[in-house]
């Protein structure tokens, strides 16, 4: 049974009848009923959905779902959908002059210009951790076994309003372990496989200042710490205000620009107005510093304020002087002093740079992801397939504390 309204679509659950979904394609049409139900995570809230709506990665659509029982709200899905163009999302380079490398970059890209694919994520590409599916505290364990039910709803609502295909499925980012843990899901038809780590720095409560986070660690840590801020000595930390973020967000999203052009794979490519327009949606609950060298911005980074959690979210600087005055080395023991300032528990430094970011005090926590492709027969041997294409995390993981 479906009724219809603009932006919205009631579905009762077939084999579940005591739950029904409610789907909307925006924000906005539910967002009274979806704060009612998100707790106080930033990322979850309709703010910080209704910028992704107007200035979030580009090439997006969004989907969100109330799942109900008997009439009352016991969760939230919260998914994307992408065309995948392997042409523009990978990148592929030729890393010499010899003909034959060049040669095969150029044939890779013209077969990557006839690959698209469409995939429908449960989660947040832009983010690290579990922001697919919050579920009520009181929810039956019977819920968790109605996702794939709710996703195929989806797809569904996908297929007849926007005449797209989904050929698969993935959920985002599970943890194993760890702080952060929520949801557990296991399903025959999804196969699981591992991602990079999220790193996560656990905030001693009696740590008041940095200083006290200094004597924490052991003494080659800290003599290590304090070459590197003598390195950036001439560096200085301004905090952007709504104005300041108007002022340089070309400058910042050209930092970001270039440091994400440098991955080999990126499913999202954000908005050039992201940085200013996240200043002006989160207020207080971001702050977004400037790195400046003789007046001029030579970095960025954002830092939010998310409950007890202290989110480090996207950074930029300048490659050509990063070395020279440890930027980013820099960047992430400021991050530490805010965490600290802020009287947060957790310090989220999210995945890559993995190693740097232990030797600054945080530990791996591991994350699955889970995946369905629509073909059976491909999909029953997707296990075998990743196994080909997903690297193994290769590190060492550094112990700073006494």
């Amino acid at each position: 049974m479906v009724s219809k309204r603009a932006g919205i679509e009631d579905i009762v659950l077939s084999d579940f009848p005591d739950y029904s979904i409610r789907i909307s394609d925006s924000i906005y049409a539910i967002s009274e009923q979806w704060d009612a139900n998100c707790g106080d995570n930033v990322y979850v809230s309709s703010i910080f959905n209704k910028l992704l709506e107007q200035s979030g990665p580009l090439g997006y659509a969004y989907y969100y779902v109330l799942l109900m029982q008997n009439g009352q709200v016991k969760g939230l899905i919260y998914c994307q959908h992408k065309t995948i163009n392997l042409d523009e999302d990978y990148r592929a380079h030729a890393h010499s002059d010899d003909l034959w490398s060049k040669l095969k970059v150029s044939v890779t890209k013209f077969l990557f210009r006839m690959i698209k694919h469409e995939m429908l994520i449960c989660g947040n590409v832009i983010l690290t951790g579990e922001y697919g599916i919050r579920l009520a505290e009181n929810s039956s364990p019977e819920l968790n076994k109605l996702i794939p039910k709710v996703l195929s709803e989806v797809k569904a609502y996908i297929k007849n309003h926007k005449q797209k295909t989904i050929q698969s499925i993935l959920l985002k980012d599970f943890y194993e372990t760890g702080p952060l843990k929520k949801q557990d899901f296991s399903v025959e038809e999804y196969t699981a496989f591992n991602v990079q780590p999220d790193m996560i720095l656990t905030l001693d409560p009696d740590w008041n200042s940095y200083s006290d986070y200094l004597s924490a660690v052991k003494s080659k840590y800290r003599v290590k710490f304090k070459k590197v801020k003598k390195k950036g000595t001439n560096l200085v930390y301004r905090t952007l205000n709504g104005e300041q973020a108007q002022k340089y967000n070309s400058a910042m999203y050209k930092m970001y620009k270039d440091t994400a052009d440098r991955a080999t794979f990126s499913m999202f490519t954000l908005d050039q107005n992201y940085f200013c327009e996240l200043k002006e949606a989160l207020g207080d609950k971001l702050v977004l510093t400037g790195v400046f060298l003789e007046e001029e911005l030579v970095a960025f980074y954002t830092y939010v304020k998310n409950g007890t959690l202290g989110d480090a979210h996207f950074l930029g600087y300048n490659v050509e002087l990063n070395m020279k005055y440890q930027i980013y080395f820099n960047i992430l023991l400021q991050l530490v002093e805010t965490a600290i300032e802020e009287k947060a528990t957790y310090l989220n430094l999210s995945r890559t740079a993995l190693e740097i970011k232990s030797s600054v005090g945080a530990e791996p926590y591991e994350m699955k992801v889970h995946i369905k492709y629509h073909r059976p027969w491909i999909n029953k041997r997707m296990a075998y397939f990743l196994s080909k294409f997903v690297p193994e995390n290769d590190w060492l993981q550094r112990k700073p504390f006494k």
